[in-house]
């Protein structure tokens, strides 16, 4: 069987230290630890290339793990720990400009140890560090020291360990074939082709008549699919948050008062009742309920119109005559921008510009590209979305509300530049304690102190919905969604484990 799939994001490079298919469950790449669970928790990270669980130093500055013996790459060559050192340390060399090393910035060193082990050295204790092993892993043979991975030869000839390899690749598309030698056997479906569409529109028309087996579209447009005869739409729950910034040097959107009454004031039900068509839930913090224990289901934002406008009064902001706000002669208005690429984004930023408008406050929709919005973060609001890397509360929350970030990292980490010595104080607990009370009551405390004082307008979390042929499921037996991050598409959803599909 084929599986044939149409995308909206172009792999340019196909090699996981470049980011390719980089999620903990890559098809051609696999990594020390992996993804196990469903879309209705947080996932475990278990071992996959590693023979066990970490062994962590009484400090948690040292991990040390052994590689499993018998593996082999695709070329024939045996997995051991020089290929993981390798792999790592290129990602981590600013020389070769790897679009990974942002998930590793605390590695300080990372070494053989023993005839079969790999010890990675901290900078401080971290232990959501766990994340950081999902990353695949190349031959060290291949790996081309203090080279641009977007100049490496495994862009077109990747090697890895996986149930896939690369059977052809151009700019737009990517055919993988089954991996014969696999050690758990060759997959069941022998060939997975992905064809690259960047537009909404002609995905959906190419699904509906065509042979390919699946897509990732909006919502509203899956939706069509649903009483179609001969398909069905697989929806999967996600920790990918929209919100926008709130700049900290813009007049209006700085002030406390106006950041805690515009998510008093929004209607984030309705949001997601129309824009997302009932495929999301709503966000008041970056933690959303699937995180289970550290979820605190108190730290919400209750949508209350009269409040809203009592906190905008109090805090100086009068209705002038043509009905918008000012302040000491500051204007109650910002420009909102969003990618011109995403259709979801334009929409949530129209939605939201339409609710505020009757609490005299006047959002400019604006479609800017993620380089032409990065000079304006400072100063003009940004719809984004994150969850890059979901699978602890500690990576889900650190850049985001740490005031290190974004000087630590990219513009879109803590874009407003929020800084709270409490929450610093906290999240450090969080990322550093070892014992698992004191992380819960850390990151319970987080997101009270989060709705408390606001740094962002978090919207909704979305739910990435899927169409694919009724046919896949009367052919195989197939493998369940998982909780899925910011990243998706074809990798993901009911395909994202397409290798251990069986024969029905």
């Amino acid at each position: 069987m084929r599986g044939k799939f149409t995308h909206p994001i172009p792999a340019c490079h196909a090699q996981s230290l470049a980011g390719f298919d980089n999620n903990g469950i890559g098809k051609i790449n696999e990594s020390l630890f992996t993804l196990q669970g469903d879309a209705k928790s947080l996932p475990e990270i278990v071992p996959l290339l590693a023979q066990d669980e970490p062994s962590i130093s009484a400090d948690g500055l040292i991990w040390d793990i052994t590689v499993r013996q018998g593996i082999k790459f695709s070329d024939g060559t045996s997995l051991d720990p020089a290929d993981v050192v390798a792999s790592y340390r290129a990602i981590k060399d600013p020389r070769t400009a790897s679009p990974l090393a942002g998930t590793i910035e605390n590695l300080a060193a990372v070494d053989e140890h023993g005839p079969h082990g790999v010890r990675f050295t901290l900078h401080e204790p971290q232990v959501s560090f766990k994340t950081s092993l999902l990353v695949g892993i190349a031959p060290s043979e291949k790996i081309q020291a203090a080279t641009p991975v977007s100049d490496s030869e495994l862009n077109r000839h990747p090697i890895g360990t996986g149930p896939y390899v690369l059977d052809s690749f151009d700019s737009s598309s990517l055919v993988l074939s089954a991996n014969e030698d696999y050690r758990d056997g060759a997959p069941a479906v022998k060939k997975v082709s992905y064809t690259e569409s960047n537009d909404d529109n002609a995905r959906t028309q190419a699904m509906a008549g065509s042979d390919y087996t699946g897509t990732i579209l909006p919502t509203r447009l899956a939706s069509s699919f649903a009483q179609r005869e001969g398909f069905e739409v697989v929806t999967a729950t996600s920790a990918d948050w929209r919100g926008i910034s709130l700049p900290s040097n813009h007049p209006f959107t700085k002030d406390p008062g106006v950041r805690l009454a515009l998510n008093v004031a929004v209607d984030r039900e309705q949001i997601i009742s129309g824009v997302l068509a009932g495929a999301g839930r709503p966000a008041y913090t970056f933690i959303p309920p699937e995180y289970g224990k550290y979820y605190n289901s108190k730290a919400a934002f209750k949508h209350d119109p009269t409040r809203a406008r009592q906190i905008l009064d109090a805090a100086g902001w009068k209705a002038c005559a043509d009905g918008i706000r000012a302040k000491n002669g500051t204007r109650a208005e910002f420009s909102l921008l969003y990618n011109p690429g995403d259709t979801l984004r334009r929409d949530l930023s129209l939605a939201l510009a339409s609710q505020l408008e009757p609490y005299g406050i006047k959002i400019t929709v604006q479609p800017a590209t993620f380089d032409q919005a990065e000079p304006r973060v400072g100063q003009d609001a940004i719809m984004l979305g994150g969850g890059d890397t979901p699978y602890d509360v500690d990576t889900q929350l650190y850049k985001m509300l740490h005031s290190s970030y974004p000087k630590a990292g990219a513009y879109y980490d803590n874009p407003s530049h929020y800084a709270d010595k409490d929450m610093d104080r906290e999240l450090h607990t969080g990322r550093s304690s070892t014992d698992e009370k004191s992380r819960i009551r850390a990151y319970q405390k987080v997101q009270s102190l989060y709705v408390e004082d606001p740094s962002m307008l978090l919207l909704a979390f979305i739910d990435h919905s899927y169409v694919q042929q009724s046919s896949v499921h009367e052919r195989w037996a197939t493998t369940s969604t998982l909780l899925e991050p910011h990243e998706h598409g074809t990798a993901w959803g009911p395909w994202a484990k397409i290798g251990q599909w069986a024969n029905k």
